[in-house]
């Protein structure tokens, strides 16, 4: 059998049509366009569905995994917020739908196949245009009362900088992608920032050191009220992991208990695939017929 992975994210589109080992078969990717992004989404699903059994789908902002409606998003993603993901999947493809939070399927093929493999306490955490979470609590991925759990980019105590989502002080204000490239001031993105910190720039380097040590925060932060064994990281910020890691895990290793010092940082080892395999892993899991 095989199953469709769908990642609708900031970026990029991505769909992935696995086996029952989760290893890819098929691909198709295509960048975001606000506006376009679920259309491009169901088009790149339709050129490789043939025989597959379900899809799954790991989209950005707050899911409701029961109806798969997107509850909550940032203003990264203008118009998001009430789209109905697995109504409209299944009305244009007639599979069955399961529907997740990104950085939850994220998680989940990690978590299946990947660096969190065998770890019962585990989260993830994303870090690109925004920053997202996900939490998996003695074997089970965390929803929460809405589909909200994990919403790590969205907590406070990280300054009085704006964030996406109207507020202010959010870790995303501080480690996103936007962030990083707002707090540099000089109209570059991301990347050409980090480029600037490994040749010397020193308002460069600060810029990566202050969002790493607010990344570090953060995972003590949920390592401490879960005593998670393993943080897995991913996200195209994490591509500048060398200037992110010492402020990163010398906040993580200021700030935790002794019974957490061992908590093992990782890099997702399933790659830019992460969401799209994670999301294949779900519709595995919620509709492989029981024996």
């Amino acid at each position: 059998m095989s199953w469709l992975g769908v990642d609708i994210g900031g970026t990029k589109i991505e769909v992935v049509r696995c086996d029952d080992g989760l290893t890819i078969l098929d691909s198709r990717r295509a960048e975001s366009a606000p506006g376009r992004m679920l259309g491009t989404a169901v088009e790149l699903a339709r050129e490789i569905s043939a025989g597959a059994q379900g899809i799954g789908v790991g989209a950005a902002g707050v899911i409701d995994p029961v109806t798969g409606q997107v509850t909550a998003a940032s203003d990264s993603f203008p118009g998001w917020a009430g789209t109905r993901l697995g109504d409209v999947f299944t009305r244009e493809l007639g599979l069955p739908v399961v529907v997740d939070n990104d950085v939850n399927a994220f998680l989940h093929g990690e978590a299946v196949a990947g660096a969190a493999k065998g770890f019962r306490h585990a989260f993830g955490i994303t870090v690109g245009t925004g920053i997202g979470g996900a939490l998996i609590s003695d074997g089970v991925l965390l929803h929460g009362a809405g589909g909200g759990a994990g919403e790590i980019g969205h907590t406070p105590g990280f300054g009085d900088e704006p964030c996406t989502c109207g507020a202010r002080g959010h870790l995303e204000s501080v480690a996103s992608g936007l962030s990083i490239s707002r707090r540099y001031g000089q109209n570059i993105g991301a990347i050409q920032v980090a480029d600037r910190a490994r040749a010397g720039d020193r308002a460069a380097m600060n810029v990566y050191s202050a969002a790493g040590a607010a990344l570090g925060q953060a995972i003590a932060t949920v390592a401490t009220i879960l005593d998670s064994q393993i943080a897995v990281l991913g996200g195209g910020v994490l591509g500048a992991w060398d200037l992110l890691e010492e402020s990163c895990r010398a906040a993580v290793q200021a700030s935790v208990l002794d019974p957490n010092k061992g908590l093992l940082i990782e890099s997702a080892q399933l790659g830019d695939h992460a969401v799209a395999i994670g999301a294949a892993a779900l519709a595995h899991r919620e509709f492989t017929p029981a024996h």
